[in-house]
């Protein structure tokens, strides 16, 4: 009896532990170019180092003499997560064939209808879905944590909310839309962030602070010294329950 109680308990150890999800991570601390921290990059434009935060922007003249996107890309390797990207809007325009200022948790070289339906785009005064559905006003001109929340099925954008509320569902989302299954050229997964147009005179401007991350499938686990550990104080404490009722 005394072993199936304290068998119960190492299996509740384990059972709560996997219950909680993965360390929040900083995956870009604002300190420079993106690259010397793992994200790749597609195409070209500005970067001006501040303390603390990086400035980017992109030009595309009228004349389409330059023509620049500038799009960085991380595999998170998750299908459940928070991703939560702080920037403020110096100037951010778009149209209704490319997004400008962009956010995403699909890695297209290219934006299909079905990614830019399910990619958020933070523009001059408000952020709206990539296929221009439905917007929200906000004064983009100060800083943001803009945050998406996916899980394979849903992909909902919040603005300054903590990553504890989003995940718990006490947050509530200013975006939010069920995701259909992806074209073949979707990559899942690769959170993206940038300037996605080279359209002549549409150009993107903004500064970053950071960007972070909490998978919510990824446990953190204990190391099998702490789960000894707490296995055996939960023996102790059953042990010294079987005393107390044989004292009683």
């Amino acid at each position: 009896m005394l072993f199936s109680r304290f068998a119960s308990a190492i299996a509740l150890t384990f059972a709560t532990s996997a219950a909680f999800a993965g360390p929040i991570q900083t995956l870009y601390d604002g300190n420079g170019d993106p690259s010397r921290q793992g994200w790749s990059v597609e195409g070209s434009g500005t970067q001006v180092a501040h303390e603390g935060m990086t400035e980017f922007s992109t030009v595309n003249d009228p004349g389409g003499r330059t023509s620049q996107m500038y799009l960085f890309k991380y595999d998170t390797k998750a299908t459940n997560y928070i991703a939560s990207l702080r920037l403020q809007v110096l100037s951010s325009s778009y149209n209704n064939l490319d997004a400008a200022l962009t956010f995403s948790p699909f890695g297209d070289r290219v934006l299909s209808s079905y990614t830019r339906a399910n990619t958020f785009m933070i523009a001059n005064g408000k952020v709206l879905w990539g296929d221009e559905a439905s917007s929200v006003s906000l004064d983009t001109s100060a800083f943001h944590d803009y945050q998406i929340r996916y899980d394979g099925s849903q992909l909902s954008l919040y603005i300054d909310a903590t990553f504890a509320d989003i995940a718990s569902g006490a947050a509530t989302a200013a975006l939010s839309r069920a995701v259909s299954a992806p074209d073949v050229i979707t990559s899942m997964g690769h959170l993206v962030w940038g300037d996605a147009t080279n359209d002549p005179a549409y150009n993107s401007h903004y500064i970053v602070d950071s960007v972070s991350f909490q998978d919510l499938d990824a446990a953190d686990v204990p190391e099998p010294s702490t789960f000894l550990l707490m296995g055996l104080g939960g023996a102790g404490l059953l042990l010294r329950r079987r005393r107390d009722v044989h004292v009683g």
